[in-house]
């Protein structure tokens, strides 16, 4: 037994001294999310990523504008504001492919042709986006600005057994010895993007760890994984970007998006056939840093939670989980 374990061993028997040591570790982790916080959030030093978040956090509010039910005259200072960050993030490679600068443009053009549609064209900020729009005629169309919907267009689909469904889904951890297969994964990723962002930042990721000898690595790190037969799972690990926090009012606004995410992701996963167990990673600073460098994750971003999934087996056996009463959880006020 070397040193360090006799010390560990002497700490945890010790009460006084397990309650330093446990002050210290708080103390620690909550240093580093602090500290994390402040590098990466989006009014720390610019970067290509925090550009676009900010980017794409002022086309939503200039969208929302073009909603709006009585209309007037909006958004000079953001629509500035807006064509300079454009100048600097085309500073960057291959800019003209990312989606926030793609989306800003495409923010611009709205703009004008609802100013166009008012009668605004004489306006200080209607002029200064038509001059500028000029410069990037070449980039892509995309649908933005608003549009109607009726309620008679969508009020079918939306009524489905809702309650059924949810009762239907249980975490489940006995898979078919079976990957993933790609349609599948893109087809869940994609129902899950439709999931609420704050101001459509989009600050989620899904990482699909294919390679076995790294996913056992992860599975090794992560808790939640006892009684899973390890070799049937496909691992996912869903992260959220630091950069897209605007404020320190924000700063629990990534777990938030997440949560919502990894929810929706889960339930497109049981709409197609495939089981999942949400794997909490509550994990140190150390072991993260561990995740991120063996998945090549940005620095900016953090680990939200693992999820265990694959096709469902024909029969499986779970706890029953018993849930809390109404009168528990909900109350008029």
């Amino acid at each position: 037994m070397n040193l360090k374990t006799i010390i560990n061993k002497g700490i945890k028997k010790t009460p006084g001294l397990k309650q330093l040591n446990e002050h210290h570790k708080f103390n620690s982790q909550f240093s580093y999310d602090k500290r994390f916080f402040r590098k990466n959030y989006s009014h720390s030093k610019e970067n290509k990523e925090k550009l676009g978040y900010n980017m794409l956090l002022i086309s939503h509010s200039l969208e929302k504008g073009m909603s709006n039910k009585n209309p007037r005259r909006f958004g000079g200072k953001k629509t500035t504001e807006l064509i300079k960050m454009l100048s600097r993030y085309s500073l960057y490679s291959d800019y003209e492919n990312d989606f926030a600068f793609i989306n800003a443009i495409n923010i611009l053009r709205g703009y004008a042709s609802f100013y166009e549609k008012m009668g605004w064209q004489e306006s200080d900020e209607y002029k200064t986006v038509i001059n500028n729009l000029r410069e990037y005629k070449n980039i892509k169309q995309m649908d933005v600005g608003s549009h109607t919907i009726f309620k008679k267009d969508f009020i079918k689909d939306a009524t489905i057994d809702y309650r059924q469904f949810l009762f239907s889904r249980h975490s489940v951890r006995e898979f078919l010895p079976k990957k993933i297969t790609d349609s599948d994964m893109e087809k869940a990723v994609e129902i899950a993007a439709l999931s609420p962002s704050a101001c459509n930042r989009q600050m989620c990721k899904v990482y699909y760890v294919n390679d076995k000898t790294k996913a056992n690595k992860l599975i090794q790190l992560a808790q939640g994984f006892g009684g899973f037969e390890k070799d049937t799972i496909n691992l996912l690990v869903v992260t959220f970007n630091i950069n897209a926090n605007y404020m320190i009012g924000e700063r629990n606004q990534g777990w938030f998006n997440a949560g919502l995410f990894s929810m929706n992701l889960a339930n497109a996963l049981h709409s197609i056939g495939i089981g999942s167990c949400f794997c909490q990673f509550g994990n140190t600073v150390k072991e993260e840093e561990t995740v991120k460098r063996i998945l090549n994750i940005p620095s900016g971003e953090r680990i939200a939670v693992f999820i265990a999934a694959g096709y469902y087996c024909d029969k499986m056996a779970i706890p029953y989980s018993p849930r809390k009463s109404l009168n528990d959880i909900y109350k008029k006020i």
